[in-house]
């Protein structure tokens, strides 16, 4: 167990025909105990120390929830800004585990290379755009250097588009239907083509197919007022809207889009639906930074008043929410609802599409599982155990 904790999956079977899944999170849920009883200015210092994974997702959530608990007034060229370091983090947190864990599922040596540019070159972004490199403070300062930005976002591009798509990213985020993707798929070789043709080999396009359903939309009054009448820990441990599980991740932020909608009719919630939601999302957001400062601005939801923040963020993995109280301008409480709450929920996404699993044998029920594990994306290790009944 790492010092954020792991997820247990126990997976019960019969010949390969899974009957039941037990999901047990070790992840600690006290850790922003530490925040209580600091300043702002104090807390805003601490989180980055707290969540090395998805960092500038905690930052920012931390910040927005400060500043409205606070009464202060948004900052919308900076939070500009800071929405692109946080799509930043996204394609990286998927390429990380497009070119480390993706190429293990097809037998194939992860691409260490690449990952070890990519991290270097995102590092360069926040001080192009920040002074000091402080982009999540309240008394950050904006200072951008364009030239330099602009030539960051090349690099960024060209790296994305031929460690991932082979040269073909603008054509895969111009698919609209299934027809389109065998096409694409069928002058590919990158690594992304060959995990799609795997799917369509393997005839599991649809494994995991569940009736869960993405989390919805939700306005920041409502969720505050759904927060007051539920026991905190409890939520922030196994949320539920409305009574349902629900999953956040980024086949929801994708569904709209006509490939994956296109997907979902055919496969439901399945594996082809999600990796190439992924994948579709990694080539969307590389594109659109390139028209960073040319399209009008839509900051992330939050709400403030009376000294309670509540901040919604979409960090890579799917929804991320901050909440928390002041009084006498300290932390009196503070909560957060992770996605890997939402999408391994013991109830869940994850444990209804491990439940629906049937192979031949043992060990292609693991291999399935894996692959369902990894299209879901914990943020944190994980340890699979079958039992066979």
């Amino acid at each position: 167990m790492t010092a954020a904790g792991e997820i247990q999956i126990e997976l019960t079977h019969r010949g390969g025909q899974a009957s039941a899944a037990r999901i047990f999170s070790t992840r600690p849920q006290a850790a922003t105990q530490v925040l209580l009883g600091k300043t702002p200015e104090q807390l805003l210092s601490t989180v980055p120390l707290l969540f090395s994974l998805c960092g500038n997702a905690q930052s920012y959530a931390a910040l927005l929830a400060c500043r409205d608990a606070l009464g202060l007034d948004a900052a919308p060229e900076a939070d500009a800004a800071r929405e692109c370091l946080l799509q930043l983090e996204t394609v990286r947190e998927h390429a990380w585990r497009i070119l480390l864990d993706w190429p293990g599922l097809l037998g194939r040596r992860p691409d260490k290379a690449t990952l070890a540019a990519l991290l270097k070159l995102t590092t360069r972004f926040k001080p192009c755009l920040f002074g000091d490199g402080e982009a999540f403070k309240l008394d950050s300062r904006l200072q951008i250097d364009y030239d330099l930005l602009i030539g960051l976002l090349a690099e960024l591009n060209q790296l994305i588009d031929q460690a991932i798509f082979n040269g073909g990213m603008r054509a895969f985020q111009a698919i609209a239907d299934e027809t389109q993707l065998a096409d694409w798929l069928a002058d590919n070789s990158a690594l992304s083509a060959e995990l799609l043709h795997g799917l369509y080999r393997l005839d599991w396009r649809a494994v995991g197919r569940n009736h869960i359903r993405c989390l919805p939309a939700l306005d920041n009054l409502s969720l505050l007022a759904h927060l007051q009448t539920q026991e905190l820990s409890a939520f922030c441990a196994a949320p539920r809207w409305q009574g349902q599980c629900h999953e956040s991740t980024p086949l929801g932020r994708q569904q709209s889009r006509p490939l994956i909608a296109a997907l979902q009719n055919h496969y439901g919630n399945g594996l082809l639906a999600r990796f190439a939601a992924v994948l579709r999302e990694v080539a969307e957001i590389t594109l659109g930074l390139e028209r960073f400062g040319e399209t009008p601005f839509e900051p992330a939801a939050a709400y403030g008043g009376d000294g309670i923040g509540l901040a919604q963020v979409p960090a890579a993995r799917g929804l991320l929410v901050h909440r928390l109280a002041l009084r006498n301008g300290r932390v009196y409480d503070y909560r957060i609802v992770a996605p890997t709450e939402w999408n391994f929920h013991p109830a869940g996404v994850l444990a209804q599409g491990l439940t629906a699993l049937r192979a031949v044998d043992a060990d292609s029920l693991r291999r399935q599982a894996e692959w369902l594990i990894q299209s879901i994306d914990p943020c944190v290790p994980y340890k699979l155990i079958l039992n066979e009944t």
